[in-house]
């Protein structure tokens, strides 16, 4: 089953080894549920666990796992990424994954082939598509004055280009 990244070990909290997650998913409350299991990728190693304890503290989650209830036992942990399983089941009818977006062809709305999706990221304000147009990176911001339609079946997303947006030779 495909894995996506969903959060980062930032810290400990505590002396009862509960971990300190900065999550960066948009099911974080489902995700990171008492029962769930999480993986924690630590030294080229994926480390499952089944969350026993979780409480959201100052914007970030506070989990803890069976037989780790000790901070000398998962502070090594801090600094590590921590992934989910790939569910479809957490999602509406008209909704996707970031991770669906990367490979995707990219339109202009009057048709023109700009290119794939070749990553997203944050840039705390929206995230930023980042395309690959002719060689060269295209950053379109993934907000609706941009996006105009994503259609996951046909791996194809129409964007409304403005002057500038693509530097043309």
């Amino acid at each position: 089953m495909e894995k996506l990244k969903i959060g980062k070990i930032v810290g400990t909290h505590g002396l009862k080894g509960e971990l300190k997650i900065r999550s960066n998913s948009d099911f974080a409350d489902k995700r990171f549920k008492k029962g769930n299991e999480i993986i924690i990728s630590y030294q080229n190693q994926d480390l499952v666990y089944k969350i026993i304890t979780s409480r959201i503290h100052k914007g970030n989650y506070l989990v803890s796992f069976r037989d780790n209830q000790d901070i000398n036992l998962v502070e090594k942990y801090i600094g590590s990424f921590v992934y989910g399983y790939k569910d479809d089941e957490l999602l509406d009818a008209d909704e996707y994954f970031y991770t669906d977006l990367i490979g995707m062809q990219v339109v202009s709305t009057e048709g023109t082939k700009i290119g794939p999706v070749t990553s997203i990221y944050d840039n705390t304000r929206h995230d930023i598509l980042n395309i690959d147009h002719n060689g060269k990176n295209v950053a379109i911001p993934y907000v609706d004055a941009f996006i105009k339609d994503v259609d996951v079946e046909k791996k194809i997303i129409v964007v409304m280009l403005i002057k500038g947006l693509i530097d043309e030779d």
